[in-house]
């Protein structure tokens, strides 16, 4: 717990500090185009949380495959921040990605060995395993990444997810670590959350911040999913992220039904109609979060019921 609290205090606090020093270098979100947002806000969340993340999980004892993962906590904060700064290419940012997801798989070893049991048959992955887990990281990654489209959304669903898990692991070697990793978003979302008083020093997490946490909700999730450890079986965990998930593949759907790259950026994600369509960001923000509760809430208590994995995957 005093390692969860000095967490959030440091996030806090490098919030504030990292705040001239991204105005000063140009590391701040312009309105303009897409972006509706009345001034220019600094992009910081990422820096903050990852710092935080690192003296927090430092404190603790942790699992020794946790320190590959915050290697590429760390790998994707940074190129993030590139590309929050300058606009990187989008095979650059997928590069550092999978860089990151490899440090997932053969450094700290977390993977997905088996999906359940579907129609009377556990399904294990064998040589598959490597492959799936990369790429279910990539797709958590680009998941928070997409999402991030409104304040408090991203940060939201993140500290969602990782609440339910911390719940889920108390007791087990992780529970400390997702405990941190919760604090940390917290601290974050007191910058971000529409609350209005917040006004003056409100900052995004940009790139690097979603994509951080796409990882360390990822990894986290696969960690208590599988093996000895698991919790919670895959396709009902599955429904802690359901939010982020769809709203990455019905986006990929629609631009290349348009004939665009998946990665081009356009105005047209969830968050953006319901707005469009006379919903307020704060309202916006409620029903989606409220949604993603919904969703939780009917993972859990599909896997309380033993409700099979079949229909929970359906």
């Amino acid at each position: 717990m005093i390692a969860a609290f000095l967490a959030f205090v440091v996030t806090v606090l490098f919030m504030f500090a990292l705040r001239p020093l991204a105005i000063a270098v140009g590391l701040v979100d312009v309105p303009g185009g897409r972006k509706r947002h009345g001034v220019p806000v600094p992009v910081i969340g990422g820096i903050a949380m990852s710092i935080g993340l690192g003296l927090g999980t430092s404190l603790i004892d942790h699992p020794e495959s946790w320190s590959p993962i915050l290697l590429g906590v760390y790998l994707v904060t940074v190129v993030g921040t590139i590309n929050d700064r300058f606009d990187l290419p989008a095979n650059v940012r997928l590069i550092a990605q999978s860089c990151a997801a490899l440090l997932v798989v053969f450094a700290s070893g977390i993977v997905v060995t088996g999906l359940g049991e579907f129609f009377g048959h556990t399904v294990s992955l064998g040589a598959l395993a490597a492959p799936f887990t990369i790429l279910f990281v990539l797709t958590l990654v680009n998941s928070f990444n997409f999402i991030d489209g409104i304040d408090g959304l991203c940060g939201g669903l993140a500290l969602l997810g990782l609440m339910i898990l911390a719940a889920l692991s108390f007791g087990a070697p992780l529970f400390p670590l997702v405990t941190v990793a919760a604090c940390v978003v917290a601290g974050f979302l007191l910058f971000n959350l529409p609350l209005g008083v917040n006004g003056p020093v409100r900052s995004f997490m940009g790139d690097a911040g979603s994509t951080a946490l796409g990882l360390v909700v990822a990894t986290m999730g696969i960690y208590l999913t599988q093996g000895d450890v698991h919790v919670i079986a895959p396709a009902a965990a599955l429904w802690f992220v359901a939010v982020p998930v769809f709203e990455l593949f019905s986006t990929i759907v629609r631009r290349l039904l348009s004939k665009r790259s998946p990665f081009a950026p356009d105005h047209e994600h969830l968050h953006h109609v319901l707005a469009d369509n006379g919903l307020s960001r704060r309202a916006t923000l409620i029903l989606m979060l409220g949604l993603a509760v919904l969703f939780a809430a009917v993972g859990l208590l599909g896997d309380l019921l033993a409700v099979s994995d079949s229909v929970m995957l359906a």
